[in-house]
């Protein structure tokens, strides 16, 4: 076996573009099944173990290779990258997941728990596993070496690239680059494998693969996702912007997030938070303070140019998009954007409100579950003054048909006692029996310190006609 330096960094520096391609593969497939299946944790974990087990089933192939009369370990590496191109291409790009998910949704699939395991096993689960038998390919190569000190090297340098792809995809790329760059990047990184490991630049298997490359870049191009409707696609959102009527809605991982019209009309449900939360404080002295989890497009209290507005989310581009696609004019000066986490913002901040209009909900495959938890309920609760009124937006059952609005409807219960629920445009349907059905639901709450506990009245014990006002 050839032991050259430049030979060795060569075979190190494949391992270390496999180790981030895989790593960032299993990223993107996340990003890019959000808008379809969610983030839960559920449905993260179907990809997760779509990667890991692959992963070790590919070691193990690899390292099984039997080299033969014209198939040896070159070889063998470039068909398994040009194969996973193949399963990246659909696998990877947003356009035709949307497709694939809106037809299986015709025929009958809807559960996303089923998506994501299609998907998973369609697009997944035969790249990573070649990919994976990338390692004991190249170990071929050292024959010479102790098998020890190699094994070390081999794998400190694949945990450099999946360290990489960890990072730099979601840190640098998604954010400032947006999701297309970053799965194109990974289209050239495969191309550029291919290259460097033929003999003959010029051969046919590296115009397969350039062609290949060029087709998983083309179909993640900023220019084909614009002409969906796409503006920007970062680390949290896919971001579009739907114009109808005079209406311009802003759609968050397909999902309907706010609506701001020539007129200035807003989604119903936020019209109505408005008028219970604000309509006595549009001309408040001193100025009230009012915090908007879930910023949305910023159109609550957009009109607003009295009281003082905190809006948090985590996504940072929300804003300028706003302003550019949806309000068409940048947000007051009374207003300021925190991009952020949720929890965070309230863990470092001691600020109380007078109002927190909770609206990071916009449907169930989007739901974030580390807030709706008692925890982080009274979280929020810690940051009411007194007097100061909460109104949440929900999306769920009408009737209580589903576990999840159940226990939702207890949570709440349990941090915010004495609170009011309202379904949106008065669908309560008490007749209705279709648990797929689901509208927008509110809590209201106002908050008064110093309340007794909740009681009851019973036969045995019963002060209502001293407690009647």
């Amino acid at each position: 076996m050839i032991q050259k330096t430049s030979t060795v960094f060569f075979l190190f520096f494949i391992i270390i573009l496999e180790g981030y391609v895989v790593l960032s593969t299993e990223l993107l497939a996340i990003r890019q099944s959000i808008p379809f299946t969610g983030s839960g944790t559920e449905t993260v974990s179907v990809i997760i173990a779509a990667v890991l087990m692959p992963l070790a089933l590919g070691y193990h192939a690899g390292g099984s290779f039997k080299p033969r009369a014209g198939f040896g370990v070159r070889k063998k590496l470039i068909l398994n990258i040009l194969i996973a191109m193949v399963f990246l291409i659909p696998g990877l790009s947003y356009i035709i997941i949307s497709d694939l998910y809106n037809a299986s949704i015709e025929h009958g699939l809807k559960h996303r728990l089923i998506h994501v395991t299609l998907y998973s096993l369609l697009f997944i689960v035969t790249p990573v596993y070649l990919l994976g038998q990338t390692i004991p390919l190249i170990s071929n190569y050292f024959g010479k070496e102790k098998l020890s000190r190699i094994t070390g090297r081999i794998l400190f340098f694949s945990t450099i690239g999946s360290f990489l792809g960890a990072t730099l995809s979601t840190l640098v790329l998604m954010s400032h680059l947006g999701v297309d760059v970053t799965v194109g990047l990974n289209f050239i990184i495969l191309t550029a494998l291919v290259v460097l490991l033929s003999k003959d630049k010029f051969s046919h298997v590296v115009k397969v693969a350039l062609f290949l490359g060029l087709v998983g870049v083309v179909l993640n191009s900023g220019w084909l996702t614009r002409k969906a409707g796409i503006i920007q696609s970062n680390q949290y959102n896919t971001i579009a912007v739907l114009n109808k009527n005079g209406q311009r809605h802003l759609l968050l991982n397909n999902s309907y997030s706010s609506m701001y019209s020539d007129t200035g009309r807003k989604y119903t449900y936020l019209e109505m938070a408005e008028k219970l939360a604000l309509d006595d404080l549009w001309n408040a002295h001193p100025p009230k303070d009012v915090l908007v989890i879930g910023a949305g497009a910023f159109t609550f209290g957009h009109e607003d140019e009295i009281n003082h507005y905190d809006y948090v989310d985590i996504d940072k581009n929300l804003k300028e998009v706003a302003e550019d696609y949806i309000l068409k004019e940048k947000i007051k000066e009374n207003k300021s954007f925190y991009p952020m986490p949720a929890r965070a913002f309230l863990a470092q901040t001691d600020k109380k409100y007078d109002v927190v209009f909770l609206d990071t909900y916009s449907g169930r495959l989007t739901l974030p579950e580390h807030l709706i938890t008692l925890d982080f309920f009274q979280e929020i609760k810690a940051h009411l003054k007194d007097d100061a009124v909460l109104i949440t937006n929900f999306v769920g059952s009408p009737n209580f048909l589903d576990p999840f609005s159940r226990t939702l409807d207890n949570t709440m219960r349990a941090a915010f006692p004495y609170v009011n629920r309202h379904v949106g445009h008065d669908l309560y349907e008490p007749w209705n029996r279709d648990e797929e059905k689901i509208r927008n639901i509110m809590y209201i709450y106002r908050h008064q310190s110093g309340l007794e506990e909740p009681s009851i009245y019973t036969d045995n014990k019963n002060r209502a006609f001293l407690d009647k006002p």
